[in-house]
């Protein structure tokens, strides 16, 4: 966003400090290196996620904070300067996140169920009744309400009681991407969307597809998102399915359902080169029948598996390096799917931890 866009208009929380000089001779500051250069000096970095642990591995370092994340699929993110790993655990609604360098941990009590990062070290998440709230994990100031919604009138009751109400699930330097379950079909609750700029709340609705388990991420040009979600055919049984949407002009574009009788697709990517992955959960219309997963790319005729045998989760290779979850043995389908941590390099093949469900790391923009 410009400066005029909507942090501008909104109360700075916190104080902004002037270092003045104070006589002498200055002396010229030492370079700062972004983290992706950080990066290609020290290794890699990147987070994984197991139902009781985040971690982050910096080159040949890792480092873990305890969380209760039971069995969600929920993924690992970073803040948007690379700076802090985050995952949120559902159950306690609390946020846990993990410095890169400082090894800091912090818990922060968010009473949600997605969080996102807006911008440097902060992160945003929804408070009810219409509050973006955040937190700068590199200051010491609470958690705090940037900003005041107010978003329409739900038609539904869903909205109220004991629903989870709306979430961030994305953002850009332009929008913040909201869900809200408005309504409800025979049998599975409907998303509907908003994207919040800096002049105005754009109600984008429904996405055909992409009601229950709705997830997103931003694209590289700062204003279209990828979705993924799932469609009821049956009270057990869905149809993953992933689309793009331009929050600018409500554009949407389908791309291919995904194959099976039951189906499922959530933890989407966008790379800077334009490759759109997700995970992908399929199982036969049968109860209790077990699920297979795998991380799928879009291609031209469909949806391609991005290695040679299932993954639950891999991260966008680097000449030097790749980070992949191993699938394990079928899981339930209403379980989460897990793996081993597997990284090559250099010719190499290490196993770095089990019962693995997420990655996540930096964007190359980040900083």
């Amino acid at each position: 966003m410009q400066a005029s866009g909507w942090r501008a208009r909104i109360a700075v929380i916190g104080a902004v400090l002037a270092v003045a000089g104070c006589g002498g001779v200055d002396q010229p500051a030492l370079p700062q290196m972004t983290p992706a250069e950080e990066q290609a000096a020290e290794g890699d970095v990147f987070a994984y996620r197991t139902d009781a642990e985040l971690a982050v591995v910096r080159g040949t370092e890792t480092a873990r904070a305890p969380g209760s994340f039971g069995y969600s699929s929920g993924p690992v993110s970073f803040t948007r300067d690379g700076k802090y790993a985050f995952a949120v655990e559902a159950n306690s609604k609390t946020i846990v996140a993990l410095g890169v360098q400082d090894r800091s941990v912090s818990r922060i009590p968010c009473e949600c169920t997605d969080a996102v990062g807006l911008r440097g070290s902060v992160l945003g998440w929804w408070r009810e009744p219409g509050q973006i709230m955040i937190m700068d994990l590199a200051g010491n100031e609470p958690p705090a309400p940037e900003r005041e919604i107010v978003l329409p009138e739900s038609p539904s009751p869903l909205t109220g009681g004991g629903w989870d109400g709306a979430k961030l699930v994305a953002a850009t330097d332009e929008y913040v991407l909201l869900a809200r379950v408005e309504s409800r079909g025979l049998w599975w609750e409907k998303s509907h969307l908003y994207a919040i700029g800096a002049d105005a709340i754009l109600p984008l609705g429904r996405v055909p597809g992409i009601d229950a388990g709705l997830t997103a991420a931003a694209g590289p040009d700062g204003h279209t998102f990828v979705l993924a979600g799932a469609t009821a055919r049956s009270a057990t049984c869905g149809s993953g399915n992933v689309a793009t949407i331009d929050a600018a002009t409500n554009a949407v574009r389908a791309l291919p359902t995904l194959p099976g009788e039951c189906s499922a697709a959530y933890s989407p990517r966008w790379s800077a080169d334009g490759s759109i992955t997700i995970a992908a959960r399929k199982w036969p219309d049968v109860t209790g029948a077990p699920s297979m997963v795998d991380r799928l790319q879009s291609a031209a005729q469909g949806w391609a598996p991005v290695g040679e045998y299932p993954v639950v989760d891999m991260l966008p290779r680097t000449p030097n390096s790749a980070i992949e979850v191993v699938a394990g043995e079928p899981t339930a389908a209403r379980g989460a799917p897990h793996g081993v941590l597997v990284v090559h390099k250099g010719g190499t093949r290490a196993e770095l931890a089990t019962q693995v469900v997420s990655l996540g790391a930096p964007t190359p923009a980040a900083g």
